[in-house]
């Protein structure tokens, strides 16, 4: 496979080069880690978030077919009052 071919020559590339670049690689391979975490819990966040909107707004929906219901019945009784 592809990261077969991959991983030995990474690792080749690693013992070439210095301990000063190493450790700055070291530093970014440690902040992608970081940001890769960060992304995921925004992920989760974003999915909840979705999610209780969801509920939120099926809620509402209802309500608003309740007032609406309680509207055409005001309307039908005021209708017979003015009659």
């Amino acid at each position: 496979m592809v990261v077969e071919e991959i991983l030995p020559n990474v690792s080749d590339l690693v013992s070439v080069l210095p301990p000063s670049v190493f450790n700055r690689v070291e530093g970014l391979v440690v902040l992608f880690k970081a940001v890769g975490v960060a992304f995921i819990v925004y992920v989760i966040y974003l999915l909840v978030s979705g999610i209780f909107s969801f509920r939120k707004m099926r809620k509402i929906g209802r309500i608003e077919k309740k007032v609406n219901s309680i509207d055409r019945k005001l309307n039908k009784l005021i209708k017979k009052k003015n009659k």
